[in-house]
């Protein structure tokens, strides 16, 4: 009961720190506008929190099961169980190869998910090299596992920590009573979620087949097409941060052709909401 209030908490604690991260890295490097970076409406992403979930569960696994030999990083000690105390080890390499592992799989397999069941696509790596399907690039790839050793060294022991006392705090220790007034705002946030989930699923089919069936598409396409002319022949001033000669040099490495990248439809609308691909 314990390690499974601990995953909903880690679950929550990813769905909103990875919305928050989201939403400034569309707003500063991609999209450039404040958008909703998921296909819910309230400010969760349910990606971050199977991802945090699953990268603890690795780091989890790897410390309870592997033979008493096999030292893992265990800073403060105490790490699930362990009492002794580590520092970083060359068997570190396996769970954090793990993590990355499940972070890939755990991204491919929701890109499919919502490209094939909803036809939305909330990412687009179909410009970046080497990329497979649009959904999983070397790039990302790489920054994936960056994150995954960022969590095993910096993250995982904090939020054993930190867990460990929210659960004490929710249920009690050491003769202390139950928190409820804290039980209670847990369970609120998965009952707005589930209603979140819910409604979502069901508003982005009931939308995108009206939208399609009253032409509401076509015509978007139309107004969004004119207001890209106009935009064009308004004057813009900007201040370049970065040489026009480093930016194509650096898009020549990340993009296949980086002239397609500055054409790419965006996957949001004015609103910021994710748009179903045309023709589906």
């Amino acid at each position: 009961m314990q390690l499974f209030l601990l995953f909903l908490f880690l679950f929550m604690f990813g769905c909103v720190g990875g919305w928050l991260i989201e939403v400034f890295f569309r707003r500063f490097f991609s999209a450039k506008k404040w958008v909703n970076p998921g296909f819910m409406k309230g400010p969760w992403l349910p990606l971050y929190g199977f991802g945090v979930v699953a990268m603890f569960a690795v780091c989890y696994l790897c410390l309870s099961f592997f033979p008493d030999d096999v030292v893992f990083f265990n800073p403060y000690g105490g790490l699930f169980g362990k009492d002794y105390v580590s520092a970083p080890q060359w068997s570190d390499i396996i769970p954090i190869l793990l993590m990355w592992i499940s972070m890939l799989v755990l991204e491919f397999s929701a890109g499919m998910i919502f490209i094939k069941g909803f036809k939305v696509k909330l990412w687009d790596y179909s410009n970046m090299r080497g990329n497979f399907k649009g959904i999983v690039c070397p790039l990302f790839s790489v920054i994936w596992l960056l994150l995954a050793i960022a969590f095993y060294y910096f993250a995982d022991p904090l939020l054993y920590v930190l867990s460990s006392r929210v659960y004490e705090y929710m249920f009690g220790a050491n003769g202390r009573i139950a928190h409820f007034g804290f039980i209670f705002l847990l369970g609120l946030f998965y009952g707005f979620f589930i209603y979140d989930y819910v409604v979502s699923i069901g508003m982005v089919k009931a939308i995108m087949r009206f939208a399609k069936e009253s032409g509401i598409t076509e015509r978007f396409e139309s107004a969004r097409q004119k207001w890209q002319e106009y935009s064009k022949k308004r004057p813009t001033e900007k201040r370049e941060i970065v040489s026009p000669a480093i930016k194509e040099k650096i898009a020549g490495i990340i993009y296949i052709d980086p002239e397609k990248e500055k054409t790419k439809k965006s996957n949001y609308d004015e609103k910021g909401r994710p748009i179903k691909e045309e023709g589906n």
